[in-house]
């Protein structure tokens, strides 16, 4: 046989299959069925041990009753009372006497009262049967009854749980003490309904009072509710803020609010992300068409001089030259607006920096001396510090710097002076360039760093709008920037690099006099 297996409780799914579901039931309706079962059963409780506790309190009281009348009716024989006035004495407040004397005459009493019992003082419920005593009517012995006997006088049938107490007299008469239970039966039954009434009021008033609490204690979750309808509805600020966050109901309100936050947070980088993303897209896209704009210039000029060159070659020899020295012009103007894309590719790409200690002062001259070079006739004075050790990229800041100069250069006018200023602190070294130019106007001193952005004094100079953009994005490559700042007669730019070299024993004395023959050479060879 195969072994039964306990069964195991499925986990209930959603109908579309995503997964079980979270059990929900009414939390106002469970708890009002719970506390008032929890009222009914402590009121049937209460209920029953009182009835219990009354009733056995009232048979004792009788009882008690029952034996004190028992211990007086023999001081009451003893004061001579006749049979009938004993029986008178005795009798009454639910209590009947049977008096029966040793001649057999029977005074008072119940019929069904027993003729012989103990002399005990314990109460003893009467006989189910209600077996006739003697003297009564059809008694076999034929004996005269007492006064206020026979069945048209004798009082009615008790009760069968009857207290009966019966005592031996001196003079050999049986008194029978028999305590009615009836009144106690109607107390009892009368507290029950009391009680009844009393409870289904109890129990209604509770009802009403537990859908009062149950509706108050649960408006946190009513207001948990409410906002998250306000979010679902668009109102992504709305919080529920308990204002007691150690309970459970503050605990579940925290862990809601701090769900809101995250999903605040989490939408909020969606839309800044997706927000650069279009930005970078658009920049893509126009720097593209500016690209492809500024390419179309040199290539246009190859194209129109091959043509030249294709049509009036062999008629024009004099033309040769010029032709010659256009197309080697236009492509380095191509060949140079090629490179700087590259470099701004590479850039955005990896830098791919290699640091070691230099002197920034060697650099920023080794710049100026290839711009000297290239450009004969310019005057550019190194002024500043004459040393400043930084661990940078040397080729690339070399790069930065020229780019600089390049830049001062086209804008000065002849006969016009470059300053290059290398300054030094405790965290920042700083290469001023300064040229004679137009200078720059204070809402484009930012705008010059787009790449691809030319200003209007400056569209007939050669270049295409890269060299600052790529300086920036070297300078900060390695930590510092190029900035713009504000000066009068021409414009000044600043490289800001941070101070530090990975070898701080090294020495830059050949540096420092490599430097002092630059500058030398720079004071002496300038056209």
């Amino acid at each position: 046989m195969r072994p039964r297996w306990p069964a195991r409780r499925r986990a209930r799914t959603a109908p579309d299959g995503d997964g079980p579901t979270t059990a929900t039931p009414s939390l106002r309706r469970r708890v009002l069925i719970v506390v008032v079962a929890l009222f009914a059963f402590l009121l049937v409780v209460v209920g029953v041990s009182v009835d219990i506790a009354l009733g056995h309190q009232l048979r004792s009281d009788l009882s008690a009753r029952l034996k004190d009348r028992a211990d007086r009716s023999v001081s009451l024989a003893a004061e001579g009372y006749s049979p009938q006035d004993l029986v008178s004495a005795l009798q009454g407040d639910a209590i009947r006497v049977r008096l029966q004397t040793s001649d057999g005459t029977v005074y008072g009493g119940p019929p069904q009262l027993p003729t012989e019992a103990d002399t005990g003082d314990a109460p003893v419920p009467t006989p189910p049967d209600g077996g006739r005593g003697p003297g009564t009517p059809g008694d076999p012995s034929g004996r005269p009854q007492g006064p206020g006997i026979g069945p048209d006088r004798g009082p009615p049938r008790p009760a069968t749980d009857s207290l009966v107490v019966s005592r031996r007299l001196p003079d050999g008469s049986m008194l029978t003490l028999l305590g009615d239970t009836t009144s106690i039966t109607q107390v009892r039954h009368q507290l029950r309904w009391l009680m009844a009434g009393a409870g289904a009021a109890t129990l209604l008033i509770a009802a009403l009072a537990m859908v009062v609490a149950v509706r108050r204690a649960l408006r946190p979750l009513d207001a948990m509710v409410a906002v998250a309808r306000g979010i679902t509805s668009g109102d992504r600020g709305r919080r529920v803020r308990p204002q007691s966050p150690d309970t459970e109901l503050g605990r579940a309100a925290g862990s809601v609010d701090e769900m809101l936050d995250a999903l605040e947070s989490a939408e909020a980088a969606e839309r800044a992300a997706a927000d650069v993303a279009r930005r970078a897209e658009a920049e893509t896209k126009r720097f593209l068409a500016d690209a492809a704009h500024e390419l179309r210039t040199p290539i246009a000029g190859l194209s129109a001089v091959a043509e030249s060159l294709s049509r009036d070659g062999t008629s024009r020899p004099d033309r040769l030259p010029r032709w010659t020295e256009l197309l080697l012009g236009e492509s380095r103007h191509a060949a140079r607006l090629v490179d700087d894309l590259l470099d701004l590719a590479r850039i955005d790409a990896d830098p791919a920096l290699v640091r070691a200690d230099a002197d920034l002062v060697e650099v920023v001259s080794v710049a100026a001396e290839r711009s000297r070079l290239v450009n004969p006739g310019t005057q550019i004075e190194l002024t500043g510090s004459p040393a400043v050790p930084v661990s940078v990229d040397a080729g690339r800041i070399g790069q930065v710097v020229a780019n600089l100069i390049d830049n001062a250069v086209r804008v000065t006018p002849p006969g016009g002076t470059i300053d290059a200023d290398v300054a030094v602190t405790d965290t920042v070294a700083t290469v001023t360039v300064t040229d004679q130019g137009p200078g720059v106007p204070d809402d484009e001193r930012e705008r010059i760093f787009e790449r691809l952005v030319r200003l209007e004094e400056s569209r007939a100079s050669v270049g295409a709008g890269l060299g600052l953009p790529i300086a920036r994005a070297l300078a900060r490559a390695h930590g510092g920037d190029v900035v713009c700042v504000p000066h009068v007669g021409g414009a000044r730019f600043v490289l800001t690099l941070p101070v530090g070299v990975t070898n701080p024993s090294r020495s830059l004395s050949d540096h420092s006099g490599s430097v002092e023959s630059t500058r030398s050479t720079t004071a002496t060879g300038r056209s």
